[in-house]
């Protein structure tokens, strides 16, 4: 019966530390810098919307006024953001590179 209960602690312990990694940072935006610089040359993107827990998470890597002042000077991007349904004010962080990039909205 121990044996058994060794086991189950040890595989719930594994899945909470792979979750913890996960819930760390859930997004590849560590190339910050390649990210805003994608954002004036890029035609479109995809927008996901996140809650405010994400958004605080996406707080770390985006600057929120970069990412909207490039956002907003790129007129074929935020015709893109339109057409899905979300504004420039609620674009709250970016990631990806030019041909896949990824905007993400409150």
């Amino acid at each position: 019966m121990k044996l058994l209960k060794i086991v189950a602690l040890s595989a719930t312990l594994l899945a909470g530390a792979s979750s913890a990694s996960l819930a760390a940072n859930p997004y590849d935006v560590m190339d910050g810098v390649s990210s805003l610089s994608a954002i004036q040359e890029a035609f479109g993107a995809t927008v996901l919307q996140v809650n405010q827990n994400e958004a605080a998470v996406l707080s770390f890597d985006n600057d929120l006024n970069s990412v909207q002042a490039r956002v907003g000077n790129n007129h074929r991007l935020l015709e893109t953001i339109e057409r899905q349904g979300y504004t420039l004010e609620q674009i709250v962080g970016v990631s990806g590179e030019q041909n896949s990039l990824t905007l993400y909205a409150l």
